[in-house]
């Protein structure tokens, strides 16, 4: 993409589109973090990433990433693009994406609707929970970790009422985030157990069945 036609995509894109941030929207979106680099050790990974992506459209779920092409955000990217335009119920289902302005590089914009824009990671995770309920959380590095770190801070400063659906994917790659959160509980910094706040799990049915709504 030449940088005048991506200087026009950030000027018309808006701060955030808040029709994408009602109740019902928000309960019928899934964001899907995890690396933006693929390597071998992520490759069962990204496949397993773009299956429940598939099944999530399917099921009437918006998709939302950072519209990356590489690693897990393009495997989900992707599959969100090949799966049905709607859903079960014959319903529209759109790719959405929150960018980084400016922006990194490798995105596509071609191929989904761009709903809000943010000038650091942290304005985008912020963004990223004021747009959707439901968290898909994959391996990745540093910015994976804090992404998963403020959105389970969110969980545990949140009411009962307002949690979201946080599941991380890869119990051996997470377990020490998972001792980390247990040593907090254990010296009474959290007020609940870790499993009340994310769920950890590794394969498709457990994650489908702990995000979609009956």
């Amino acid at each position: 993409m030449n940088n005048n036609l991506a200087v026009d995509i950030l000027r018309n894109t808006p701060a955030l589109d808040k029709n994408y941030t009602k109740p019902e929207k928000r309960a019928k979106a899934v964001v899907i973090l995890g690396s933006s680099r693929t390597t071998e050790p992520l490759m069962e990974y990204m496949d397993l990433c773009a299956k429940t992506t598939k099944d999530f459209v399917n099921h009437g779920y918006n998709i939302v990433t950072g519209c990356g092409t590489k690693g897990i955000m393009g495997a989900a990217y992707n599959a969100a693009k090949e799966a049905s335009a709607v859903d079960l119920s014959g319903k529209p289902v759109q790719n959405l994406s929150i960018v980084v302005n400016p922006l990194w590089g490798d995105e596509n914009l071609q191929d989904c609707v761009i709903i809000g824009k943010a000038f650091s990671e942290s304005e985008r995770i912020a963004k990223f929970a004021k747009v959707a309920d439901n968290f898909v959380i994959f391996p990745g590095g540093t910015t994976t970790l804090q992404e998963a770190a403020t959105l389970i801070r969110l969980n545990v400063h949140s009411a009962e009422n307002g949690l979201k659906k946080i599941v991380l994917v890869g119990k051996e790659f997470f377990s020490g985030l998972k001792t980390q959160y247990e040593n907090m509980a254990n010296m009474g910094f959290l007020k609940k157990k870790p499993e009340a706040f994310f769920k950890i799990l590794s394969q498709k049915q457990e994650i489908l069945k702990e995000i979609i709504r009956k």
